[in-house]
């Protein structure tokens, strides 16, 4: 039994009359008319962070290891050659691993691979924490290219005696710069699929609606038990009580249940933290069910 679901994009801006190719990027993403919108995408958008970067490695072959072809066995495959320290790709992976790390922080894993889903409360947020990587990555590839040749020269010298094996796999600066690209690409999901089976994509999605939201109340339970030994133990410190705020912002801009006990119950514990209100807060952060949020994708 399979479900496929289709990464059907389409123009999240109403002034973009065609519907892009899968995967192309959208000129305007704003919240603005998420009321023109149905179901889920009334709560956000999802965003994709897609980053090249040269490999700064070529394929290794039998001669390199001074074998020839029919020396290397059967079973056995030949790896890669590296041309440049990968301290230097390490740098430019750093940088999308930072844009991916807020995507995953202000918002929740999707169920197409590779995107985020992210509430318009923690939207601009993130578009801003996107921008400054993407110009601190474009920033980063030319200053490589302008010292690539330097940086080959000494690879070369360190490895002088391989000289002849690596020299003439390296490429135009030219064509390394087009090998480093970082982009975001915002759009919003087609909510039917090509289904087989009994589960239907709509399930697919409502499923992933229910864990993102318990992951929240799972959150708002370990805070109320937190702050409930801090307070037996007598230890309660302003470090402690900065994880309810914690809570109470990824309640107002993540919770697509839009729960008003719950976020009552967290503002009362830090308003007044005791035992009594940790409790309160535990009760009201219990687990939903798929009915509970289904309203939320099929409306």
């Amino acid at each position: 039994m399979t479900t496929e679901i289709p990464a059907i994009v389409e123009a999240f801006n109403n002034n973009i009359s065609n519907t892009p190719e899968v995967g192309s990027p959208f000129n305007t993403v704003t919240p603005a008319n998420r009321n023109d919108r149905k179901g889920l995408w009334r709560k956000g958008v999802l965003v994709q962070i897609q980053g090249g970067v040269w490999s700064m490695e070529t394929r290794l072959t039998a001669d390199d290891l001074n074998m020839g072809r029919n020396q290397i066995p059967g079973f056995a495959t030949l790896g890669k050659k590296r041309l440049l320290d990968p301290k230097y790709k390490n740098q430019f992976l750093n940088i999308v691993g930072k844009a991916r790390a807020a995507a995953e922080r202000l918002g929740f894993g999707f169920v197409l691979t590779g995107s985020y889903f992210v509430p318009f409360g923690n939207f601009d947020r993130l578009k801003e924490i996107i921008d400054k990587q993407q110009r601190s990555f474009d920033s980063l590839a030319d200053r490589f290219i302008d010292s690539y040749t330097e940086r080959r020269a000494e690879f070369l010298e360190q490895y002088q005696e391989h000289w002849e094996k690596l020299d003439p796999y390296y490429p135009s600066p030219d064509y390394v710069r087009s090998k480093f690209n970082m982009r975001a690409i915002y759009y919003v999901a087609s909510m039917s699929g090509t289904v087989s089976g009994e589960d239907g994509a709509d399930d697919m999605y409502v499923q992933w609606a229910m864990d993102s939201m318990n992951g929240l109340r799972s959150e708002a339970r370990e805070v109320a038990d937190t702050i409930r030994k801090s307070v037996v133990d007598g230890n309660l410190d302003g470090r402690t009580m900065r994880r309810v705020q914690t809570l109470i912002d990824r309640l107002e801009n993540m919770d697509m249940l839009e729960d008003v006990s719950l976020r009552n119950a967290a503002l009362a514990l830090a308003n007044d933290a005791t035992s009594a209100n940790a409790d309160a807060l535990t009760k009201v952060a219990t687990d939903v069910d798929m009915d509970a949020v289904r309203a939320i994708l099929l409306d």
